[in-house]
């Protein structure tokens, strides 16, 4: 099952006595900071958590699996999440 903004905000509203209308917006407002630090290229780091960054693919050739017809797929950027290690040893 996967959790979604509705629940985190609801699950945030809960634990620190604030609507979850707050919630909600204090959840939109967190997301947009770290979108828009990622689109300007900044690395957010979240202390204890973990580092989101853009990484750029290189553009590469790709094939449709039903026909193998090549095309090629150009570079793009992408969101990498290095989890700290606080997390990843809570994790395991």
């Amino acid at each position: 099952m996967a959790l979604t903004k509705s629940d985190i905000a609801q699950n945030i509203a809960k634990s620190t006595d604030i609507s979850k209308q707050d919630s909600k917006l204090l959840l939109e407002n967190f997301i947009e900071q770290i979108k828009f630090n990622l689109k300007n290229k900044i690395s957010v780091k979240i202390s204890n958590f973990g580092t989101f960054e853009v990484k750029k693919t290189p553009s590469r050739i790709g094939r449709n699996p039903k026909t193998k017809e090549e095309h090629m797929i150009s570079a793009r950027n992408r969101i990498t999440l290095n989890a700290s290690k606080n997390i990843k040893d809570f994790l395991n």
